[in-house]
């Protein structure tokens, strides 16, 4: 099924009538229509048109002026974009004094006071803007960093966010780019395909960064960056590629939004007049979002996570409860059906969030008729349409509790001496203690405030005080050993997790290796994870024996299990005798987590040239009072031998290795073999003892693929096995278990296809049995086509030719046509269209969270009309955002995988495909990466849907309360 969750540019054929939009409203009307879910709340006007058009983002310098960026360029007039400078003098909430601070921008999108003047992203540069002689415009324009992609302008570089490390990041905006000083010459750019970007504090050095965000990169009270991306609201940095190390499955970005209610927003505004005709009923154009980190609000929103949907004209709101090191972001208390901020006028276009110097929360309504792009509109009709209809209008609104006032917190930092800006620390509001410890390491004299700050790093009452103090004193180059170590054994958690990441950052882990080492047992799972990271750093047994700890309580965790693999990724062998001798319930009652992780840590050692550390590990592996443990290490042990640039034994015979040492482990692939076919044996048990044998290439694991795609073994045996066929199955058993096509499940079918289609001599077979009619040629699947096509071997193309036409070049217009006619005059079975969607779709997509997710959750389409769903399915790749494009990568072994690139590293690559399967590829195994353009689900459906079939399968999709099929 399509990428049905991110927008489409429609067919003309297709389009829906597009319904008028209300008038401009006036700011009185504006406010009027307004609704917030807490009554104890109110939100106030402070700036609207003429002094402000078309703002987007918004940010208060430390003397309290107001920068609002203007994007009143998007999305067809280059160079039309501006920054006003706004100042409430009387402090009664609304600026009255406003100045164009810069103009003649290109689509500028965001902004950060800095160094006395401001950032503004505007690619492809990064500008700094400074007014040196007072009279509120800038006099200072200089490009600090340029090679920022120019793609969409909804999708480029955005929100610089001042890091509680000192550090600036900036949201990729998913355009990429190589980013470079603009005297430097393009080679020496830093790419940043998939990755967003932090600049040192002096802001001319970037480095990749985790994450992949769209348009925000909100952070909390301690550091934690959230990115998110128009239908994925908000995700949360665990890790970053520099804390794994060499981990061989490095993950780093976590997906925490509660899909309890399926992703369900609840707008009260009126159809609204787009081309975009998705459902507005699920997250479609989230921007802009914010951490709740002003105060004013009070302590039920403290810490809270919330982002504008303009499409649908709300605000929504979540709160952050901690899962282990990570979050689950789940609706609000009183929220369940309704939005923290709601319109019943479709012209409030919620664009960007951001706490202010009074603790208030502040809204950029952009306030226009039209959010969408013309990208997105068919060509035919873009002229038609006045996108900067509106472009005049604009407004900056304020939410606070009733009876607050605007000016109570006006404190301005700017004005505060050293003593001051220290004092500032402690303030309940983010704005202020951010602003006070940029100034504080910004100051030519802020070093004089050291002795204060390590007063304050130690004593101060307020935990996040202490976290900010020691954080200043880094980015002072004062910190002293002394105070590093108090905060190390800090009453807060969460200051002590800041020093063990202040001691990775200063490179000084050899000097607090004792409380390193206490705190890898601390009751806090986020403190346990940042002493791993830190951990990495010294090459000590005790070092290996305090992460051996934290892997008994922590492997669990993936976030925990990958950093610890990384921090032992040069000493895995040392590591596997700590954790047998001093953590033996690991190898006697091995979870499956770590079972998964015992697998992973024998394929660090499997490489190892050194027969003595590999000859070491196989006895653990032989010698394990748990079969399951025995085999998840032989599994890993023998996959990494695969993978290493020696052979330090031949397998299966393990020559030369000792005899005894020969002996156990054919005993112990011989309980393999009896526990893969055993039906009454530990299903995990059963898993890893097929994968120790076919990582070991014992021929026993050929004898059991027959056995495992059996219609009785469970789903997982059943597409291991299918997957093995690629493996360790050959041609000869592809010929055997197409005979039995009509015995295996459904998805047994669809992974043996995959595996099929992995290399010329299997496809082959395939096709035989296709010409043969032992398989309907409406069985292979438009991917698995796809697939077959990029085999890059001229005999088997024309054989693919002769058997299986081509079907992705027809006319996708005349296929609409064709089909067009049924679906827009029947009503369609959802009980039988349940059924082709787990045939045809399920593959990729869930509905309702039950399913796959490789593709949106498609119980998000239900309120679409049918014309729509139409040119979706048939004409997926009409347009493509870039998380949707299909990716193929050729590695070293001859495998052409095909996926979704999801997560990319210095290390490895992650793709995804279908049945939700990931394959995580080291760059060294990598030939060839190329993108297809294309969305991952293809072209020529049609062949496998009738036009009655079609109306049926959009039949059950349109029933909103219709169960997924499957388990």
């Amino acid at each position: 099924m399509p990428r049905l969750g991110l927008r489409l540019a429609l067919a003309p054929l297709f389009l829906a009538p597009v319904v008028l939009a209300e008038k401009p409203p006036t700011p009185e009307e504006s406010r009027a229509a307004l609704r917030l879910a807490d009554p104890a709340l109110t939100i106030e006007l402070v700036a609207a048109e003429p002094d402000i058009s078309a703002p987007v983002a918004m940010a208060w310098d430390e003397h309290g002026a107001l920068y609002v960026v203007e994007m009143t360029d998007y999305p067809i007039s280059p160079d039309g974009g501006r920054v006003k400078r706004l100042e409430d003098r009387d402090g009664d909430g609304r600026y009255e004094r406003v100045t164009t601070f810069a103009d003649g921008l290109h689509w500028p999108n965001g902004v950060l006071p800095w160094n006395g003047g401001i950032l503004v992203t505007a690619a492809p540069d990064l500008v700094f803007f400074k007014d040196t002689n007072g009279d509120g415009r800038a006099d200072v324009r200089t490009v600090m960093l340029t090679g920022f992609g120019e793609g969409n302008q909804q999708l480029r570089v955005n929100s610089p966010t001042w890091g509680m490390d000192n550090h600036i990041y900036l949201a990729n905006g998913r355009s990429g780019g190589a980013v470079r000083r603009p005297g430097d010459p393009p080679a020496r750019g830093v790419p940043i395909p998939r990755n967003d970007l932090r600049l040192e504090p002096t802001g001319v050095t970037a480095l990749p960064v985790a994450g992949f965000s769209q348009f925000g990169l909100p952070r909390d009270d301690w550091g934690d960056r959230f990115p998110s991306w128009n239908t994925v609201p908000i995700r949360h940095v665990v890790l970053e590629a520099s804390d794994l190390g060499l981990a061989a499955d490095p993950r780093t970005v976590a997906d925490i939004l509660d899909m309890a209610d399926g992703g369900r927003v609840y707008s009260i505004a009126p159809t609204q007049r787009r081309f975009n005709a998705e459902t507005v009923a699920f997250f479609n154009a989230t921007c802009g979002p914010t951490i709740e980190r002003g105060g004013l609000l009070g302590d039920a929103y403290r810490g809270d996570a919330l982002f504008c949907e303009p499409l649908t004209s709300l605000v929504q709101r979540r709160k952050l409860v901690p899962d282990g090191p990570t979050f689950i972001a789940r609706r609000a208390p009183g929220e369940a059906d309704r939005e923290f901020l709601a319109s019943t006028h479709a012209w409030f276009r919620p664009v960007n969030l951001a706490n202010g110097p009074d603790g208030a929360l502040y809204v950029a309504d952009f306030c226009r008729a039209w959010v969408e792009h013309p990208d997105f509109v068919p060509e035919g009709q873009r002229k038609a349409v006045d996108f900067r209809e509106g472009f005049e209008h604009g407004r900056i609104w304020r939410i606070a509790p009733r009876g607050s006032k605007p000016g109570e917190a006006a404190r301005k930092p700017g004005t505060a001496d050293t003593a001051g800006l220290v004092a500032l620390l402690e303030s309940p509001d983010g704005w202020h203690r951010d602003t006070a410890q940029r100034l504080l390491v910004e100051r030519p004299d802020g070093k004089a405030a050291a002795p204060a700050l390590r007063r304050l790093a130690t004593t101060s009452i307020v935990p996040v005080a202490r976290a900010h103090a020691l954080w200043t004193l880094v980015g002072m180059d004062s910190l002293d050993d002394e105070t590093l170590r108090a905060t190390l054994r800090d009453p807060s958690p969460r200051v002590r997790e800041q020093a063990a990441r202040v001691v990775v950052r200063a490179g000084r882990a050899p000097l607090f290796a004792a409380e390193l080492a206490a705190a890898a047992d601390d009751a806090d799972p986020r403190v346990r994870l940042r002493a791993v990271v830190a951990l990495a750093r010294l090459n000590t047994d005790a070092a290996r024996d305090a992460l051996a700890r934290v892997a008994a309580r922590d492997a669990e965790s993936p976030w925990t299990a990958a950093a610890i693999l990384g921090a032992i990724a040069a000493s895995p062998a040392k590591f596997l005798d700590i954790l047998a001798t001093r953590q033996p319930d690991w190898l006697a009652r091995p979870t499956e987590a770590q079972l998964g992780f015992l697998a992973r840590l024998g394929a660090m050692i499997g490489p190892s040239p050194d027969p003595e550390l590999v000859t070491a590990a196989l006895g653990h592996a032989a010698a394990a009072p748990d079969r399951a443990a025995g085999f998840a290490l032989l599994e890993g042990i023998a996959e990494g031998q695969a993978r290493g640039p020696s052979r330090t034994f031949a397998w299966p015979t393990l020559e030369p290795a000792p005899l005894p040492l020969r002996q156990a482990v054919e005993r112990l692939r011989r309980a393999a073999a009896a526990a893969a076919r055993d039906a009454a044996a530990p299903l995990p048990a059963r898993e890893r003892a097929f994968a120790a044998l076919l990582a070991a290439r014992d021929p026993a694991a050929r004898e059991l693929i027959p056995v495992l795609v059996g219609a009785g073994q469970p789903a997982t045996l059943q597409s291991a096995a299918a997957r093995a066929v690629a493996a360790a199955g050959g041609p000869t058993l592809a010929d055997v278990l197409l005979a039995r096509w009509d015995d295996l499940a459904l998805t047994t079918r669809r992974v043996l296809l995959g595996a099929l289609s992995s290399s010329p001599a299997l496809a082959t077979r395939l096709l035989e049995a296709v010409a043969a009619k032992r398989l309907a040629a409406s069985e292979i699947d438009p991917g698995t086509r796809d697939a077959l096509r990029r085999l890059a071997d001229p005999a088997f193309a024309k054989r693919l030719d002769e058997v299986l036409p081509a079907a992705a070049g027809a006319d996708r217009r005349a296929v609409l046509a064709k089909y067009a006619p049924a679906v827009s005059a029947a009503a369609g079975d959802p009980a039988r269209g349940r059924d082709l969607f787990a045939k045809n779709c399920q593959t990729c997509h869930a509905r309702g969270g039950r399913g796959p997710k490789v593709g949106p959750d498609l119980l998000s389409v239900a309120g679409r009309p049918p014309a729509d769903l139409l040119v979706a399915i048939l004409d997926p790749s009409r347009e493509v955002a870039p998380d949707g494009v299909a990716v193929v990568v050729a590695t070293a072994r001859g495998d052409m995988l095909t996926g979704l690139l999801v997560e990319e590293t210095p290390t490895t690559l992650r793709l995804r495909r279908a049945e939700g399967l990931e394959d995580v590829i080291p760059r060294g195994d990598v030939e060839a990466l190329r993108s297809t353009g294309r969305s991952l689900m293809p072209d020529g459906l049609e062949q496998n849907l009738s036009p009655a079939d079609l109306v049926d399968l959009i039949a059950y999709l349109k029933s909103p309360e219709a169960p997924a099929p499957g388990p």
